[in-house]
């Protein structure tokens, strides 16, 4: 088999396409010719509402981050004061014996508390009072 080495010798540099004279001179002023006229728009008169449309819409935008921020906040605040410090209910967690919060599954019927608590208050308010209560 027979291979050529240099091709370029054999096809030479001429590819075949060529530009007329003076094209690019010229092409610019035919287009622009060829054209039609440009015909130019009435600027249509704007309603009220879309005047004002983009400030509503940034001030829900605004509106609803501040609903966002003000859940997260409410989510994430626990109800703190200074009479039932975290640190105190901690310490009380840690030093009381957690053997009596145990009940067992199989006698969890004895214990009715909602029976109980049902019996000793007639209505929330009573409750509310007893549990307030510092004394107790």
């Amino acid at each position: 088999m027979k291979t050529e080495h240099d091709i370029l010798e054999k096809v030479g540099r001429k590819t075949g396409f060529t530009v007329p004279d003076n094209y690019f001179d010229s092409v610019r002023c035919k287009i622009m010719e060829n054209l039609p006229e440009y015909q130019e728009k009435k600027p249509e008169k704007l309603s009220m509402w879309r005047k004002v449309q983009p400030y509503v819409y940034m001030a829900a935008m605004f509106a609803g981050i501040w609903c966002m921020m003000k859940m997260f906040h409410m989510m994430t605040s626990a109800d703190l004061s200074l009479d039932n410090p975290p640190e105190s209910v901690a310490l009380a967690m840690a030093d009381a014996d957690h053997s009596e919060w145990y009940i067992p599954s199989d006698n969890a019927e004895v214990f009715m508390i909602e029976d109980d608590i049902c019996s000793q208050y007639s209505s929330f308010d009573d409750f509310k009072k007893d549990f307030d209560n510092p004394s107790l």
